[in-house]
Parts: structure tokens; C-alpha cells; sequence
């Protein structure tokens, strides 16, 4: 039996100090957050608000997958940034590096990241990202949902793939969510810039350096064709580039590493 952990937004973020410019908008329940932007965003919400959850009815990842997380256990977050010339998969890279600096901060983890937006510690996922591009008669924006494993009993743990954990397994302690989307926040905050962001390019960089499996033998879905090769790196794009086992290079866009 899994044990609910103690609320630990609604009480924290009464009182908790943002970065300058962002707004949090926490709900117990929701279908997703990334839905509760895409409706702030049609009716002429701000850059950089942000909704929290306890719970999603419906949760979803890539590829239309689903996102399942007990009650409280997640770090179920959306952003929303407005009239952006930006492609989302720089978004994919703000959120991912953020979150990394953000864990390795306070919990001392390595963390890496899988290609195309999932977070690893070790071997084993613990957060995913999707990052959703809309233009329209109210702008463009993007917005990026973040889901992240914080607190998982093993019961719980045991109905997700093997390949997965949480951030309270792999630290060894209870993890407050509150104090983690902060420091996300604040590592996002420091990326944007005001009123100048970092380039780009240190961006990718700090991205490129965390990517998992680089120099591994590794087999990547295609658009339906399996290719398996050593990942040798990636592009600021977002293209995954791996050499063939009959030595040419192979670049992957819409893709998926199955190991």
C-alpha cells in the first residue's frame, strides 16, 4: 500500500519567492497542465505563468502517451511563454537542462539526458518533457510540460516499466516539490535572462554535454525503420546523429532510442 505524501504546494507557495516576472497557479486536480496553459494562452495569459498539479486525469506524454503519477507523488508542471521566434525544441532543451541543474543542485544526482526529452539518472527515466507549439489569431506560444518522478513507493514504482524511478529512490530521501519547481524556476529564470538571454549556443551546450548513450551502441525507432549505431552526438536542431554499423552516418528527427 502506498503511502500519500503531505501536501507540500498549496502551504509552500503561499509563501515562496519567484523570480522576478513568473506566476504559479497550483490546482489539486486537473486533466493536464499543459491544457490548463493552452487555455491561459487563448485568453491573453502572461509569459512565464506557470501551473502546478497534484493530480492529472489525463496526463499525457510523446507520441500520445499517457503520463501516470499517483496523487502528490509528481512535479507536474506546464509553462507557458508567449511570441516566440523559437522552435519548440529549444524550449525541450531550456526545460531539460533547467530541471538537471535543478536536481543536481539540490539532491546531488548526475543526471542525463535521453534523446529526445526524457531525464535519467542512471539508466533509469525519471522525468519526461513536451514541449507544444501553437500559432493562432491569439500568437504564437509555447508551452512546456514537465513530469517528474519525486516520491514513488515501491508498490508504485512496480507498475511503471523497469525502466523507470523516482527522484526520492535514487536520493535516498523525501523530496519537496515545492522547493524543486522553485529551483527550476530559478535555473529557467537565469537561462531567459533579463533582459538579455544566454546564447543560444551555450544553451546546447550545456544540453549536448548531458546527452545519454553518446559513444554507445544503441537502437533508435525511425518513422518505423529500427537503425542501430554508435550515437555519436547531436545537432543544435535536436537531429540525433548515429553511425551505422556499416559505417554511415544516420540522422534521426523524429525519433525514439528502445536501447
Amino acid at each position: 500500500m502506498s503511502l500519500l505524501p503531505a501536501p507540500d504546494f498549496e502551504p509552500f507557495l503561499t509563501h515562496a519567492t519567484l523570480p522576478s516576472g513568473w506566476r504559479v497557479q497550483y490546482e489539486a486536480v486537473v486533466t493536464s497542465t499543459n491544457d490548463l496553459a493552452r487555455q491561459a494562452a487563448r485568453q491573453d495569459g502572461p509569459e512565464r505563468q506557470v501551473f502546478v498539479a497534484d493530480y492529472q486525469t489525463q496526463g499525457r506524454g510523446r507520441q500520445g502517451r499517457t503520463w501516470v503519477a499517483p496523487p502528490r507523488s509528481g512535479l507536474l508542471m506546464s509553462v507557458l511563454f508567449r511570441n516566440t521566434a523559437q522552435v519548440p525544441q529549444h524550449y525541450t532543451m531550456l526545460a531539460s537542462v533547467s530541471c538537471c541543474e535543478a536536481i543536481e543542485r539540490l539532491l546531488g544526482l548526475e543526471m542525463a539526458v535521453k534523446w529526445p526529452n526524457d531525464l535519467m539518472v542512471g539508466d533509469r527515466k525519471v522525468a519526461g518533457i513536451l514541449a507544444e507549439a501553437v500559432s493562432g489569431p491569439e500568437g504564437g506560444y509555447v508551452v512546456v510540460g514537465v513530469g517528474i518522478n519525486a516520491n514513488l513507493e515501491p508498490d508504485d514504482l512496480a507498475r511503471l516499466p523497469p525502466s523507470a524511478t523516482a527522484l526520492n529512490r535514487a536520493a535516498d530521501r523525501t523530496i519537496h516539490r515545492g522547493e524543486l519547481l522553485v529551483a527550476i524556476l530559478e535555473r529557467m529564470d537565469a537561462w531567459l535572462g533579463t533582459p538579455q538571454p544566454r546564447p543560444t549556443e551555450a544553451l546546447w551546450h550545456a544540453w549536448h554535454g548531458r546527452l545519454w548513450g553518446r559513444h554507445q551502441v544503441l537502437r533508435i525507432q525511425d518513422q518505423g525503420e529500427l537503425v542501430e549505431g554508435i550515437v555519436e552526438g547531436a545537432q543544435p536542431d535536436g537531429t540525433l546523429l548515429v553511425r551505422r554499423t556499416d559505417g554511415r552516418l544516420h540522422r534521426v528527427v523524429f525519433g525514439e532510442i528502445i536501447l
